[in-house]
């Protein structure tokens, strides 16, 4: 039997020292500079905006038209309740704004690197499982993607400690791990709905487990889906209170998935392969040290049950990323997958190394050139991400809306497809344009896509101000074209990648005291992305899908 450390032995412990220094880092990184990096954008602001409305005005939905003409269960809101309702409570206690909100992702984006620690230590050491921690956070960009409102990390997370809650059933026989491990699993999916296909390997896993004792399998299947239906049952029924019965319920998600079916493998979608995909993960230093440390373990035979369930979750995520569209923050769960696989292997490869060096400097020596050289191919993204967290401090939305605010009169009605106008002026009403445009990326660059066959007149909704940023100047070009923009509609104004413009019939432009002054300056030109995800105007790093 194992003896806990005592209390001056764990403070003498070079691994608890690491372990302290990491977590103060990643919660730093989780919640400094909230109000300004990174800018809120497109996916973000719906989700707020919905978590918004279930403060204001009691609904889940999304704004059409603020302040009180709302979409219910809008296609858009792609994240689901375990995100909306968590941030719905920060507003509640501490009053809507962007910091309120991200204060919950921050708290998500902890505790998927704690849930990756516990399940890392469990099947590989604490060793390992701080590496991990320090290759997830140095080598992806989990960061960035964490400390906005979005599914992506909180449903990681939840994934992760699922993984680890089911790990320890297979270990310790424990019916309740089991049971919440499945709860788990299903919160995932009540975060980010493609976590739907994560129950697959763990009921491969108790098949193997059990194969021989058809009664126990049974029981223990039961358990586990008895856990998953949980959250998910409690999903459908509350879909179905607001959108008006189970039926609709359901026909709404199959009609959100044939949406956004682009995203990531479906019965729709297979046999599609995305080229960039495979480029992108199997370039990847962490992904292929990952497969290496699979390797490793399959040679080794240290294939135990718990590895045997790490490793067919990294191969179905994997699959899942070379399937789907190629927006990097889709490939986290791979990458955070392969990051214990790739401790392991650092771990192992330096006790090779040391196994003939007595003297302790000796091994830390060889530790730190180990790696070092293995950082050194490694894509420091996570770092990049940090230094953006202490120096940005443009905040170009909530500039525009300031602008709003002084020189547009209060109520005029504005025209946007920049969603975080909606959540961040509460002085304008805000037009928003519709759900049915999606966006696919593909070899050939970005392109909309009108699944639906709606027609959309921008100009028919009487709007006296029309605002374009990136996504109004990039994909959705196609909406509000430039020709018909240059001809109803003159330019007054451009605040870093917004264009304001003022329909020339509006009388904001006749009145004499307007306080709205034409610009001379050119109008932005039309960016573009090209096999990545879309947003900018200098990076294209985020998606403008759920």
């Amino acid at each position: 039997m194992q003896t806990k450390p005592a209390p001056h032995q764990l403070l003498c412990s070079t691994g608890f020292w690491a372990a302290l220094l990491l977590g103060a880092v990643i919660i730093w990184a989780s919640f400094y500079n909230l109000a300004n990096y990174p800018d809120l954008w497109w996916d973000e602001a719906i989700f707020s905006e919905t978590a918004a409305n279930v403060v204001r005005h009691g609904r889940y939905a999304f704004t059409e038209q603020s302040p009180n003409q709302l979409s219910d269960f809008d296609y858009r809101i792609s994240a689901g309740p375990a995100v909306i309702l968590p941030v719905a409570l920060s507003y509640r206690l501490l009053g809507v704004g962007l910091v309120q909100g991200r204060a919950v992702a921050g708290l998500y984006l902890v505790f998927t690197f704690l849930a990756l620690f516990l399940v890392s230590r469990r099947l590989f050491g604490p060793a390992a499982a701080l590496l991990a921690g320090l290759l997830a956070l140095v080598g992806t960009d989990v960061v960035h993607w964490g400390r906005p409102v979005l599914g992506d990390v909180p449903a990681l997370g939840l994934f992760l400690f699922a993984t680890w809650l089911i790990i320890r059933s297979l270990e310790e026989d424990s019916p309740i791990c089991l049971f919440l491990g499945g709860l788990f699993l299903g919160l995932a999916f009540d975060a980010k709905e493609f976590y739907g296909v994560a129950f697959l390997p763990p009921l491969a896993v108790l098949f193997l487990q059990h194969r021989r004792d058809w009664r126990t399998l049974t029981r223990q299947v039961i358990l586990f889906i008895l856990g998953i239906a949980v959250p998910l049952l409690s999903y459908l029924a509350f879909k179905a209170v607001i959108l008006g019965g189970l039926m609709p319920a359901v026909l709404h998600f199959l009609r959100q998935k044939a949406l956004l079916r682009h995203e990531f493998f479906t019965p729709l979608t297979i046999g599609r392969v995305y080229l960039e995909s495979f480029r992108y993960l199997l370039t990847n230093p962490l992904f292929l040290a990952g497969l290496v440390g699979t390797f490793w373990l399959w040679r080794t035979n240290r294939l135990t049950l718990s590895p045997l369930l790490w490793l067919a979750d990294f191969g179905l995520w994997s699959l899942m990323y070379l399937t789907a569209i190629f927006w990097p923050r889709f490939a986290l769960p791979a990458l955070f997958l392969a990051a214990p696989l790739a401790a392991y292997l650092l771990c192992r490869v330096w006790a090779h190394l040391t196994a003939g060096l007595a003297p302790r400097p000796l091994k830390l020596v060889t530790a730190g050139l180990l790696a070092a050289a293995f950082f050194w191919f490694l894509p420091v993204a996570g770092l990049n991400d940090m230094q953006n967290i202490a120096q940005y401090r443009k905040n170009i939305p909530n500039r525009l809306v300031a602008y709003l605010r002084q020189h547009i009169p209060r109520r005029t009605l504005i025209e946007t497809p920049e969603y975080e106008l909606v959540f961040l002026d509460d002085e304008h009403r805000i037009h928003t344009m519709p759900s049915f445009f999606i966006v696919q990326s593909g070899e050939k660059g970005v392109e909309l896509l009108n699944p639906r066959q709606n027609l959309y007149n921008f100009n028919q909704t009487k709007a006296d101000v029309l605002v374009l940023g990136y996504f109004g100047k990039s994909i959705f070009a196609q909406i509000y074209p430039p020709a018909l923009v240059a001809k109803d509609w003159q330019k007054v104004a451009q605040l870093d990648y917004y264009d304001i413009y003022v329909r020339r019939s509006s009388a904001l432009l006749r009145a004499p005291d307007s306080p709205v002054r034409t610009s001379t300056s050119p109008p932005l030109p039309i960016f573009t992305a090209k096999g990545k995800e879309a947003h900018g105007p200098k990076t294209l790093r985020r998606s403008v899908s759920h």
